[in-house]
């Protein structure tokens, strides 16, 4: 649950009617990434834990993603799109360069979804919705370089205001066949529906020791020595977008002990994910303030992956049971994994373009 997507995992039932299925994992993994997005750059990684019941091909479920840590981007945002980049003004004001770097210092996602699924022969059609519940406690830095006549002014500015909780809500729609033998190909539509947080639109912080000035950017929210106001200047990615995923999953058993499931991505964007803007590199007359604070929606293709499961097997205990319903049967699985995804689009601070990372869980059905 704690991988590319968040996705689901439908419990497979027995040939006997069982009463419940169920499903849990707890693990760690060493980076937490999302949709090709590094949500916790720098942390010492994350814990995870999913649990799930599924009934007449309905599946309720939650998933918890814990930060390790401390996480630090070069960017205005840690935003779950991303954020934006280094800048320069270019002769426009007094300031020459600017650097923001955002601290993360707590991290906390819960994720509820709901689905049914239903099989034509060989095609499994599921449809469902996820909540997402983001609860983060970040501030943002900026290293200020002013012209040389106001040099001494130089120096590190903070902390400023910066994105905070999220909440989205994002229904799906996935179309899953098994006609191939131990391989499984997925491709599955996201819609947010519901993307809100906790954002700003003005930004104001002293120096670092105070030195009796104050650098602010973004829109004031009053009449500002003739500057106009500006309701655009916010760092969230706040686009209803979608997201288009293809999936190959794998599943060869070695033995009785042991089993190897790798799976590939692929991912298309449509205004979900952000590009980062990076003014003082990027010519680009068309780029605007507002793109270096939260840079632009990605329409595209965003990311690819490979990934390795292996699950081994240290436990089956099957019950007993003198009703009409199946026994108790638990498998415990350790599971330990390894993933490499390559952005193919430019990658958000705090994301590189080859991002490797691994760890490993528990897994439980019963």
């Amino acid at each position: 649950m704690a991988g590319e997507y968040k996705s689901t995992r439908n419990v497979v039932e027995q040939e006997k009617p069982v009463f419940w299925n169920w499903y849990s994992e707890f693990g760690y993994e060493s980076e937490y990434i999302f949709r090709g997005t590094n949500i916790t750059p720098g942390a010492d990684g994350d814990l995870f834990l999913d649990l799930e019941v599924s009934k007449w091909g309905f599946t309720l479920g939650a998933t918890d993603i814990y930060q390790l840590g401390t996480a630090r981007a070069p960017s205005f945002s840690l935003g779950e799109g991303g954020g934006g980049g280094t800048g320069a003004l270019q002769g426009q004001s007094l300031i020459r360069s600017f650097a923001p770097e955002t601290v993360q210092k707590f991290f906390n996602e819960l994720d509820v979804f709901f689905q049914y699924q239903r099989s034509f022969g060989p095609v499994e059609l599921t449809a469902g919705d996820i909540w997402f519940f983001i609860h983060r406690d970040a501030q943002t830095f900026v290293d200020v370089t002013f012209l040389p006549i106001f040099q001494r002014f130089d120096g590190l500015y903070g902390p400023y205001p910066t994105i905070q909780n999220e909440q989205f809500n994002r229904v799906f729609v996935r179309l899953v066949t098994s006609v191939i033998p131990h391989i499984q190909p997925w491709i599955t539509y996201y819609q947010t529906v519901l993307n809100d947080g906790e954002d700003h639109r003005f930004y104001i912080a002293p120096h670092i020791p105070p030195n009796g000035l104050r650098v602010f950017y973004g829109s004031p929210p009053f009449n500002f020595f003739g500057i106009p106001q500006n309701n655009n200047y916010h760092e969230r990615n706040d686009e209803l977008g979608g997201y288009l995923e293809g999936r190959i999953r794998g599943n060869f058993p070695i033995g009785e002990w042991i089993d190897i499931n790798p799976f590939w991505v692929i991912s298309y964007s449509y205004h979900d994910r952000s590009e980062p803007v990076n003014v003082l590199a990027d010519s680009d007359p068309t780029h605007d303030f507002k793109d270096t604070l939260r840079g632009r929606t990605l329409v595209g293709w965003n990311h690819t992956q490979v990934g390795l499961e292996l699950p081994i097997h240290i436990l089956h205990f099957a019950g007993s049971s003198s009703t009409e319903w199946a026994p108790p049967d638990v498998r415990v699985n350790l599971v330990p994994f390894g993933d490499y995804s390559y952005h193919i689009s430019k990658p958000p601070a705090g994301t590189d373009r080859n991002e490797w990372w691994g760890g490993v869980k528990v897994a439980v059905t019963f």
